[in-house]
């Protein structure tokens, strides 16, 4: 028996240093209708821009703005811009430190965000800014009492409708099989199921969306690509863009 039995993708963030032209190129690839801000972004220095791609998927673009902020400083050892935060639900937090200490792994941030309780996994340990969201019922979300997402939902316009996986590079440089250990690792601490072992990697199930861990090409190591259900499948599937320095598929 798992600890927490499921656990469900929402929201993939990209990071970049270019605000404006991230959300131009994010607007025009995916033809998305209006976005809004989280609102406890601002006070963290974070300019934000989030657009529901589907009923209960997210995309968010967000930038630093001020040059000496963590993640402007990180942009910047990395080209300007990036793929960086999943934002994951849970049904509960209940011994997620523990088990990130067993794994080795720090917890970056532990905090309040709209009443919910929230822990980020320090992506120096596990390959990206892990966000892993307590939220009941599991058909909740954020922003469903938000004004501004209720308009941006309502306005909806996008080239797809649900995220379907997401591709997590890992360096497998010192050992081939550090992909399907890294799968490992989030799948002991969220308290879910073991990862599918796959040729060069792992796949791990987030509901019906899935993480793929797969081995680090070119020296690029988080996320590296996005798949995403295409609404006109005829015209768009097999069709792929760039967001941020990560692959965008429409499958």
């Amino acid at each position: 028996m798992t600890a927490n039995q499921w656990a469900r993708l929402r929201q993939v963030g990209f990071a970049t240093l270019d605000h404006a032209a991230a959300v131009r190129t994010a607007t025009d690839l995916l033809a998305l209708g209006p976005g809004f801000g989280d609102p406890l972004l601002a006070a963290m220095g974070l300019a934000d821009f989030t657009a529901p791609v589907g009923p209960d998927t997210y995309v968010e673009v967000l930038a630093p703005t001020t040059p000496g902020h963590s993640v402007a400083r990180w942009l910047r050892r990395v080209g300007g811009a990036s793929g960086w935060v999943l934002s994951t639900q849970v049904p509960s937090l209940a011994g997620v430190r523990e088990r990130a200490a067993e794994q080795g792994v720090r917890i970056a941030v532990e905090t309040q965000a709209m009443g919910r309780t929230i822990i980020q996994l320090h992506p120096l340990d596990v390959g990206v800014l892990l966000e892993l969201d307590e939220f009941l019922p599991c058909e909740a979300w954020f922003w469903d009492e938000l004004p501004a997402a209720q308009a941006a939902r309502a306005a909806r316009t996008s080239k797809a409708d649900d995220i379907l996986a997401v591709d997590v590079a890992v360096d497998a440089t010192a050992s081939p099989g550090a992909p399907a250990a890294m799968a490992r690792t989030w799948a002991a601490i969220i308290g879910i199921d073991p990862p599918a072992a796959t040729a060069d990697g792992a796949d791990l199930a987030f509901g019906h969306r899935t993480i793929r861990f797969v081995p680090a090409r070119d020296g690029r190591t988080g996320i590296v690509a996005v798949d995403l259900h295409a609404t006109d499948r005829d015209s768009l599937a097999g069709s792929a863009g760039e967001l941020c320095n990560t692959q965008i598929r429409f499958t």
